[in-house]
């Protein structure tokens, strides 16, 4: 039965501070709907003010408007002789405490009259209205609901109180506690919380349901007026106030339930269970001692990832459990010496690509056939503490990719920064053809929410902070990456958003709600890197020279180094590191390393290069800064590959750019 239906089946509903928005909205939501109720009574101070609900009244004639100051005794004595003439002997079925006001002030700025201000109006009046309600709610639930039953709810008698998360004193801890510092408001809807509770035991032996509900941010004039907060109280808080049924002999019987066994049953049942769980243990013991005694043919490197799609492979201390690994393999001569040499003679023609890095996105998102899904999140920034915060809520609508496993999704967030020039990067062009001049970004902070295993549409809630000066939020692109888990692999992206935050109004918290787009990736830098090939030593000079990137604020213990790792017919060489030098605008290296490439045709070769910052007084050992690869595939070879290839023995440098 629909929230509606029970609406249509209430006789009577009375809704105080009706004058405007979540009220106003409530009437004007009651009396349009197809299940309207016989009787909406709508309170306000000043009805003679209010223009919208007297233009609703006059297009519903079952909207009744009284006056009620809800912080005024005599007003509220006086409102319950007229309810009681509108209701007469059927009662009053369901009322709505939702009049309230918003005192903010910190901890400085806190005075008694605030808070005593705020009491009154959002704790105390919703009490001693409901008192002064409870003779007509009373007689409301002695008739009974609908075909005279005993089930508690709107369509016999209920009382919902109109509070806010904001009361909650579990999300006033750590990093949420720095969201909204209103003494005044956020204790009175705490104390409003308990004040449901408490009315809802006292008045259960009368069947009169009591409730609190939260709404949500909506948009009126307390919950702020972006354009960007969807007001849904219209579509949505409707739904919210479902009644459950709830028979009262299960409220009564509810503490008098045992587990209907005799006690050799219960020590029958106790002693089965001991017993699976000593051979539970067994098992794992058993297991254990096979891991630790098997002896290994391969041997597996954490962070290496076996796939063709590289760019992608996580690698970093950030995720836990996060086990990205290939086995390495011991190449052997099993070709000829005109095998070895007939690579050196091929030059197959490239294809005009926009970039290098362009051939290397395209093989990447191959694989993506199409994004469904969407991310619902908000942002707020605290211009007290210059701090902003960042809440995942839920992903919705996302697609199972394969049949022998579910998804295990988590969202990992990056705060762009980019600067104020653009460089120009060569090899970039646009679709005409000409040259384009990129905005080289970094990444400021990197969040990873919490893994939530086989879920399409998980629920998160995971919020996060950093201090972030006002003047930089004009350069910040939000992007948000939706990644499904793989420890015996890597993690595939299955959609991105991005948000630029310039361009959005912070000052109030911001919900919103954005479909998932194919990853793109951002330009974090340039490489200059130089190739050479030896034919007759079979060998590959790769070499290092310099890494230009941007700094959004200069700290001196920080230092780059890379990590050059090659693969070879889709199998990985072992892998080789640079030097650390301290970064700098321009970080020179002047470093070459040497691989050793297997005697065979090479149909495929792919060069990865992956930058790392190190900062000793960070939390983390290193992060990565992006990622390039240059190489060969079946039926095109990258430009720099090509003009290695062409002038053998002869290095060749190309600047490259860094993506991330």
């Amino acid at each position: 039965m629909s929230a509606a239906m029970n609406f249509k089946k209430c006789g009577s509903v009375l809704i105080t501070g009706a004058s405007r928005g979540l009220g106003l909205q409530l009437v004007d939501s009651l009396a349009s709907g197809q299940f309207s109720p016989g009787k909406i009574i709508a309170t306000c101070r000043n009805p003679g003010n209010a223009q919208k609900l007297q233009e609703l009244a006059e297009k519903h004639p079952n909207i009744h408007i009284i006056t009620l100051d809800v912080v005024n005794q005599e007003s509220i004595e006086k409102s319950v002789e007229e309810v009681s003439k509108l209701v007469q002997e059927e009662g009053l079925n369901c009322l709505i405490n939702n009049a309230g006001i918003k005192v903010v002030a910190d901890f400085h700025s806190v005075t008694a009259e605030m808070m005593i201000e705020n009491f009154h109006t959002n704790t105390v009046a919703p009490l001693m209205i409901t008192k002064a309600y409870l003779p007509l709610l009373k007689k409301a639930a002695s008739r009974g609901g609908a075909g005279g039953s005993a089930t508690m709810g709107i369509q016999r008698a209920a009382v919902i109180n109109v509070t806010s998360l904001l009361g909650s004193v579990e999300l006033a801890w750590g990093e949420r506690a720095n969201n909204f510092k209103w003494y005044p408001y956020r204790t009175s809807k705490s104390a409003l919380n308990m004040v449901s509770r408490c009315m809802a035991v006292d008045l259960e032996p009368d069947g009169i349901l009591c409730m609190a509900i939260h709404p949500g941010w909506v948009r009126t004039d307390m919950g702020g007026s972006e354009r960007y907060v969807q007001g849904t109280w219209r579509q949505k808080a409707m739904v919210t106030l479902i009644d459950y049924p709830a028979p009262m002999e299960l409220f009564s019987k509810a503490g008098e339930l045992r587990m209907p066994f005799s006690d050799v049953v219960k020590y029958g049942i106790l002693g089965i269970s001991i017993t699976l769980l000593l051979l539970a243990l067994g098992i794992l013991a058993w297991q254990i001692y096979r891991f630790c005694t098997e002896k290994y043919t391969h041997t597996y490197t954490q962070q290496d990832a076996g796939h063709n799609d590289l760019l992608y492979s996580d690698e970093g201390p950030t995720t836990t459990g996060n086990y990205s690994g290939a086995p390495s393999t011991k190449l052997e001569d099993v070709s000829t010496e005109a095998h070895r040499l007939s690579r050196c003679l091929s030059q197959p023609s490239f294809p005009s690509l926009a970039s290098t890095e362009e051939a290397g996105d395209k093989e990447e998102q191959a694989t993506i056939q199409k994004v469904e899904g969407s991310i619902r999140f908000s942002v707020y920034y605290d211009q007290m503490q210059s701090r902003l915060v960042v809440t995942v809520l839920q992903v919705e609508g996302l697609l199972e990719h394969s049949e022998s496993r579910t998804l295990q999704p988590f969202v990992k967030i990056l705060l762009m920064w980019a600067g104020s020039e653009a460089v120009e990067v060569e090899g970039f062009k646009d679709e005409e053809g000409e040259g384009l001049s990129p905005v080289l970004r970094t990444v400021l902070q990197e969040w990873r929410t919490r893994i939530v295993k086989g879920s399409c549409n998980p629920l998160f809630g995971d919020q996060f902070s950093c201090v972030l000066q006002e003047d930089k939020l004009h350069h910040i692109n939000l992007r948000m990456e939706v990644r499904d888990f793989d420890k015996f692999s890597r993690n595939t992206v299955l959609g991105d958003v991005r948000v630029p935050l310039g361009q959005l109004n912070i000052s109030y918290p911001l919900e919103l709600q954005e479909d998932l787009k194919i990853p793109q990736k951002d330009l974090v830098g340039e490489v200059l890197l130089s190739l050479k090939f030896l034919p007759t030593s079979q060998r590959l000079e790769v070499g290092l020279l310099k890494v230009k990137t941007v700094l959004s604020e200069i700290s001196p213990n920080a230092a780059l180094y890379a990590r050059i790792s090659v693969q070879c017919n889709q199998c990985k060489l072992k892998y080789q590191k640079s030097s650390t030098v301290a970064r700098c605008l321009v970080t020179v290296f002047n470093e070459v390393l040497l691989f050793s490439l297997p005697e065979v045709h090479l149909e495929r070769c792919k060069i990865l290069v992956s930058i790392y910052e190190t900062r000793p007084t960070s939390k983390s050992a290193k992060q990565l800064i992006g990622q390039l690869s240059v190489g060969k595939e079946k039926s095109s070879e990258d430009e720099h590959w090509t003009l290695m290839m062409r002038s053998v023995r002869q290095p060749v440098a190309k600047w490259h750019g860094l993506l991330i």
